[in-house]
């Protein structure tokens, strides 16, 4: 049986030409757009300040005096309360372990003078 060729367009001189892999990308390319770059600089970005309402800036959060009074007893009492509950755990643990190790070098002293 006589080869014959896939297509008759690559038999005629000058029609046909191999295709290789830069000619494949070079239409991606054309397709689509380079990527805008990105400010990866760490730490915070320059904030216009010209910007923005006048309510905006002057109902902003800041910091201010704790309420004094009723409003501020009960959030300190809490606040003391467990402050002063931890230091007391910590205490009684440590008194706790002193005594166990009393109780200790007692026995060894104990089994040495037999």
């Amino acid at each position: 049986m006589k080869e014959r060729s896939t297509s008759f367009s690559k038999s005629l001189e000058g029609l046909h030409h191999e295709e290789n892999a830069l000619d494949k990308t070079s239409p991606l390319k054309d397709k689509f757009e380079p990527a805008k770059e990105q400010d990866n600089e760490p730490g915070p970005h320059p904030v216009d300040e010209g910007r923005g309402s006048d309510t905006v800036k002057t109902d902003a959060p800041h910091l201010r005096p704790t309420p004094s009074g009723p409003m501020r007893d009960v959030p300190d009492r809490y606040a003391a309360a467990t402050k002063l509950g931890k230091e007391r755990d910590e205490a009684d643990e440590r008194i706790r372990k002193a005594i166990q190790a009393k109780a200790r070098q007692r026995g060894k002293d104990q089994d040495r003078e037999r």
